[in-house]
């Protein structure tokens, strides 16, 4: 039986993108939808987990999960940066969409007394989870400049602005599930003493 999944196309090393267009897979199109894949993955992760730890956080679960299909707007859009195929266009993401993530990190913060010091480690498994998230969410950012600055006439700038807010909101989700007990860099312990 042949493989509905394996094309074989992408044996030489290249593929093909949303748009029709042929690339090698260090493109910075291919390395940003790749990176924009394991964010999907890292956060489909995290709410499985929250989901199993802590079921009464429906807010936090609903709002992982609306993520989830944001990603899929964000994954279309660098695909096909000049709209070559709107048949596949779902939608784009919109400043009501960004406005979504600020609005849920600043209920979050608002609930939040943290130290006045850089977090060393997470206190439990699920903020650890959440500071993944938002460390993938950084290096997906990372790829998504260096398709912007590939791709000059790329002009989402909403888009890219909620990919900015993304790593700032996972790591504010982190805060909110350690649910007050917080681990400060301690400076003492690397004076030798």
């Amino acid at each position: 039986m042949k493989s509905k999944v394996t094309t074989k196309q992408g044996d030489a090393g290249n593929t093909k993108a949303l748009d029709g267009s042929a690339l090698d897979k260090s493109h910075p199109m291919i390395e940003a939808v790749g990176m924009l894949d394991e964010l999907r993955t890292q956060t489909a992760m995290l709410r499985l987990q929250v989901q199993g730890e802590g079921p009464d956080a429906l807010t936090e679960i609903g709002f992982l999960h609306f993520l989830l299909h944001t990603y899929f707007l964000l994954g279309t859009i660098i695909s096909d940066p000049h709209g070559k195929k709107p048949e596949w266009r779902r939608g784009e993401i919109t400043r009501e969409h960004l406005a979504q993530l600020e609005a849920e990190q600043e209920r979050m913060e608002a609930g939040l007394r943290l130290p006045r010091a850089f977090i060393v480690s997470a206190t439990n498994t699920l903020a650890a989870q959440a500071d993944i998230v938002a460390a993938v969410a950084r290096t997906f950012e990372r790829r998504m400049v260096a398709f912007c600055l590939a791709t000059p006439d790329f002009d989402h700038p909403v888009s890219v602005a909620f990919v900015n807010r993304l790593s700032d909101y996972f790591f504010i989700l982190a805060r909110h599930l350690e649910k007050g007990h917080h681990q400060p860099v301690n400076y003492e312990l690397l004076d030798g003493k």
